[in-house]
């Protein structure tokens, strides 16, 4: 059976006391944070987000510096190498999710398990 925040508030308020106070048990419960489901349509917004910011700055997706050319057979220029800044996307990422969190970056923590570098927003 799933409890409702609501549901163990009211519980509590009708039960006898213990050695906790009715008081210090719904502070507690009180305190506890429900956190929303993300909808299609969050998810909708957040990558139209990130596409508008990567397409509005597309110059910063390619390292121009470092583009690597050959000439090729009839004096054809061919482009061997286009080096993608990475860097760039996962911040233009990073800062659309944490606006939509409605928080700011903090400092990146490696998770132990994973061994990913996550970036918490506040």
């Amino acid at each position: 059976m799933k409890i409702t925040k609501e549901n163990a508030v009211a519980q509590v308020t009708s039960s006898v006391s213990s050695i906790f106070t009715k008081e210090d048990v719904l502070f507690l419960i009180n305190s506890i944070e429900v956190k929303k489901g993300i909808s299609p349509q969050d998810i909708e917004r957040v990558v139209d987000n990130i596409m508008s910011s990567l397409e509005n700055n597309s110059d910063e997706l390619v390292d121009r510096d470092s583009c690597e050319f050959e000439i090729s057979y009839n004096n054809r220029l061919e482009v061997t190498e286009v080096p993608i800044q990475f860097d760039y996307i996962r911040e233009a990422i990073e800062n659309n999710l944490c606006e939509f969190e409605g928080g700011e970056e903090e400092d990146d923590q490696e998770d132990d398990q994973t061994g990913y570098v996550e970036s918490e927003c506040n």
